[in-house]
């Protein structure tokens, strides 16, 4: 919950929900991915008395009505409070005390959009209140405006950095915007000041929770435990939490529990539905997130995390039909993306395309080139993907996904230099990440001008993880691979060795089993050959080449009937896939034609 700074008014009964709704989203480094998760919703909370505020601050003329109003509120007549504030804030707009408490009156009141109007005017007039600055902050991110709010939390924890509300706000704004990481210091600061405060330990065990950080998520959770007072939020995110450390799963039981608990309170529903989402209980967050879009038809998140649920479950139509509404609500990227991906997913790559770009144009972010020029690669399109993806690292040089897709576009255009390039500049950016070697090997034989230095990057790999598997093949193959183009195979035998043992270690390990099986053939050990290929085989029995490479040294050795048996399957295989290959050509061709007639249709 992102409550309002405790130093307004006295205290009041807990205001009622405003309905508005916060989304956490997560995407995959690989392949961008729509996964969403809650922060809470916004309430105000409590309010204290104005502290050290000069009364000469308010003019003598309107003191008494300032303090009748004050009282009101006291009472919890918030409507009654709005009709003496309004008044007050007509005659003196230059008054920041008295524009603050009209907004807050306002906001009570359920009018979020004047409210905010006024809460940026006492700021405009007293820029150096932390108080001010924080509840601008707070209604901001009940308008949705999470950017912004966040300058806000941030700028009064300029003024004051260990002010608890702020430090809150700002954990929660960050969570909202998808960061836990980042969130976590705030929230463990707001609760470390106010350690007795419920929302401070429950948003802090929440984000914990985000972060796969499960036991210090049931050790805050145990501290909140009160049986006095049974939170439902609070049961579910420990029946979660039980769940996540594999002692029981009461998910089912505690939900039903529950269920009467929190009829009727959207902000609740929703936040506990992205629990379950989080936990890929889809159908009981659809149930939920169901509840919530009928009682607030324009709650962007609500609609936005249903059509992830729906998509859960395979509701394939369902679920383009609520990100449509969701994006009818907002546009956002991240609206854009999820719609995408159900639209390529029907089969509509050329409307999805569309959603790929408008995410790119409103948000240019390495994930959102990424995903488009991953769009273009699906459909071997490789002149739009290297297109995008040179746009991309425009902008962005230090991006290992783009230049990842960069590599592998300009390998579909048979460009190897280009691609061998591309593949080492991701690997000198991540060089813990094995998928860049992997694609690097697929292109640096092919490669003039940048072999040796993907000669030396695998080397370097070894010397750093000598004794990995994969660091020891990809080196055997570049030394492999050079040898061929020098003549000079003094370091073959030694390779050889290591593969052998790689083969031996896991026998299971392709790559290395139809290495070895090569290099025994081109050395004339026949039966070696065969042995190492037909365990290629075995793993593999769709590989063409292992086949005709088998068949080959089957020859060699004599077996001839074996022989004609893996020559004549390579065949069907090789037949199968340029059928394939044939379909997926006359796919893209389709594709771009349909695309470039969308173009100009728009």
């Amino acid at each position: 919950m992102i409550p309002y700074t405790d130093n307004v008014l006295a205290p009041l009964c807990k205001g009622s929900q405003d309905g508005t709704l916060y989304r956490l989203v997560n995407r995959a480094i690989a392949r961008p991915a729509v996964r969403t998760c809650t922060v809470a919703f916004a309430v105000l909370s409590s309010l204290l008395p104005l502290v050290g505020v000069p009364q000469s601050r308010i003019p003598a003329e309107s003191v008494a009505e300032f303090e009748q109003a004050v009282a009101l509120f006291q009472a919890g007549s918030y409507e009654a409070a709005l009709r003496q504030t309004e008044p007050l804030g007509r005659r003196h707009p230059d008054v920041a005390e008295i524009q603050h408490l009209l907004a807050i009156a306002l906001d009570l009141n359920g009018r979020p959009e004047e409210a905010n109007q006024h809460f940026r005017r006492a700021v405009e007039l007293q820029p150096e209140s932390v108080g001010f600055r924080t509840n601008f902050g707070a209604s901001l991110m009940r308008l949705g405006q999470a950017s912004e709010a966040e300058r806000q939390f941030r700028h009064a924890l300029e003024l004051e950095p260990n002010h608890p509300t702020a430090s809150f706000n700002l954990g929660t704004t960050l969570l909202q915007q998808g960061r836990p990481g980042e969130a976590l210091p705030w929230l463990e600061e707001a609760l470390s000041i106010q350690p007795n405060v419920y929302q401070n330990a429950y948003q802090l065990a929440y984000c914990r929770f985000l972060l796969g950080k499960y036991e210090a998520t049931d050790t805050l959770l145990k501290r909140l435990a009160d049986p006095a007072e049974s939170r439902a939020e609070l049961q579910l995110l420990q029946a979660l939490t039980d769940r996540a450390l594999g002692r029981a799963d009461r998910a089912d039981e505690v939900l039903r529990a529950i269920r009467p608990m929190i009829d009727g309170q959207p902000g609740l529903e929703f936040q506990l539905a992205l629990l379950l989402l989080n936990q890929n209980l889809a159908a009981h967050s659809e149930e939920l997130l169901r509840s919530v879009t009928r009682q607030l038809p324009a709650s962007y998140p609500a609609h936005f995390n249903l059509a992830i649920a729906q998509n859960s479950l395979g509701k394939l139509p369902e679920a383009i039909e609520t990100a449509t509404s969701a994006l009818a609500i907002e546009e956002t990227s991240e609206a854009h993306l999820l719609l995408a991906d159900l639209l390529e997913s029907q089969g509509q790559p050329v409307e999805a395309v569309a959603h790929f770009q408008k995410a790119v144009a409103l948000d240019p972010t390495a994930e959102n080139y990424f995903a488009l020029g991953y769009e273009f690669l699906t459909h071997w399109n490789w002149e739009a993907a290297a297109r995008v993806f040179s746009d991309g690292l425009e902008r962005m040089p230090d991006s290992w996904n783009l230049w990842i897709g960069a590599g592998a576009a300009e390998l579909g255009l048979t460009r190897y230099d280009q691609a061998t390039r591309a593949f080492l500049n991701a690997v000198s950016l991540r060089p813990e990440e094995m998928m860049g070697f992997h694609l690097l090997s697929q292109a640096f034989d092919r490669s003039d001008e940048a072999f040796d230095g993907a000669l030396r990057s695998f080397r370097q790999l070894l010397e750093r993880n000598p004794t990995d598997p994969l660091a020891r093949y990809f080196e055997a193959l570049a030394t492999v691979r050079q040898a061929s183009r020098s003549g000079d195979s003094s370091e073959v035998a030694t390779r050889l060795e290591t593969l052998a043992e790689l083969t031996q270690e896991n026998p299971h390990f392709l790559e290395a089993q139809l290495l070895l099986g090569e290099i025994q053939f081109e050395v004339q050990n026949w039966p070696a050959a065969a042995e190492a290929l037909q365990q290629a085989v075995r793993l593999a029995p769709d590989h063409p080449l292992a086949h005709y490479q088998l068949g080959l040294a089957l020859q060699r050795t004599g077996q001839a009937q074996q022989a004609r048996l893996m020559l004549q399957r390579y065949r069907e295989l090789k037949a199968e896939e340029d059928r394939t290959i044939g379909g997926r050509v006359a796919a893209t061709t389709r594709f771009i034609v349909e695309m470039k007639q969308d173009d100009r249709r728009r």
